[in-house]
């Protein structure tokens, strides 16, 4: 993934997301009050991890970039937040010594697995590390936009944060869409300022999968899921755009 969620664009992630709360929202009512253990895949630098914790839930985060982690550590160690386990792991392919009664990815973060083997090697382990009883909780999401323009060739920002102290920071974006592979290739350009003196810039790649709901309930089927669930209630839900699945290891009934 080249110099994503890396250096500044982790220092940074948090800025660029502040005002998304729905997906923090849901997953925090979704565990409240869960009776077992959490994992987070893609946990990153914790955005939806720590409220969750602080909820009183016992939740572990895994992530592939040191640099996240290094973020929700910091976040860990201010709030003196105890049993918070992180784990420098990538979640195609991840060994703990924890089974886990929940284990979810957010925000589309599945989507970063490109090729069919990853993402089964990813369903893999999520069952290899899952309790009996346990189950997945995912949320994927279809880049319609994008698809429907095809390609975009000059950048055009997606993001622009100016902090307290001056410093801001921009995010640009092109990409093309791969139809057959079902896969946007995306090139992001981050500019990072002080007092409007541009100090840093970062180029990098970085590519996104979607599935189609029917498609994704085969794949987890497939992986050995026994029930899986879509939770068309969610506020996270909308047909044909964007789906939340709950895929059981065990079938109860």
């Amino acid at each position: 993934m080249g110099q994503h969620y890396t250096k500044l664009i982790a220092e940074w992630y948090d800025d660029w997301l502040k005002e998304l709360t729905r997906d923090i929202d849901y997953y925090s009512e979704f565990f409240s009050d869960f009776d077992g253990q959490v994992l987070e895949l893609a946990c990153g630098t914790g955005r939806l991890l720590m409220p969750i914790a602080e909820s009183g839930v016992t939740i572990h985060g895994l992530d592939s970039s040191q640099d996240m982690l290094d973020v929700l550590k910091r976040k860990v160690t201010k709030l003196n937040s105890k049993g918070i386990e992180y784990h420098n792991q990538l979640m195609e392919n991840f060994s703990l010594p924890t089974k886990y009664d929940a284990i979810f990815v957010a925000s589309g973060s599945f989507q970063l697995l490109t090729s069919s083997e990853n993402a089964l090697n990813s369903l893999g382990c999520v069952l290899d590390h899952l309790s009996d009883d346990g189950f997945l909780l995912a949320d994927i999401f279809v880049p319609w936009d994008s698809i429907v323009a095809q390609k975009r060739n000059d950048y055009h920002v997606t993001r622009d944060v100016v902090r307290p102290d001056g410093k801001r920071s921009i995010v640009l974006e092109r990409f093309e869409i791969d139809i057959p592979t079902q896969v946007k290739r995306g090139t992001y350009r981050y500019e990072f300022y002080d007092q409007e003196r541009l100090t840093d810039c970062i180029t990098d790649d970085l590519s996104i999968r979607w599935y189609w709901k029917d498609e994704f309930l085969s794949i987890l089927k497939n992986a050995g899921f026994s029930r899986i669930d879509v939770l068309t209630k969610s506020p996270l839900y909308a047909e044909g755009y964007s789906f939340v699945f709950k895929a059981f290891k065990c079938d109860s009934d």
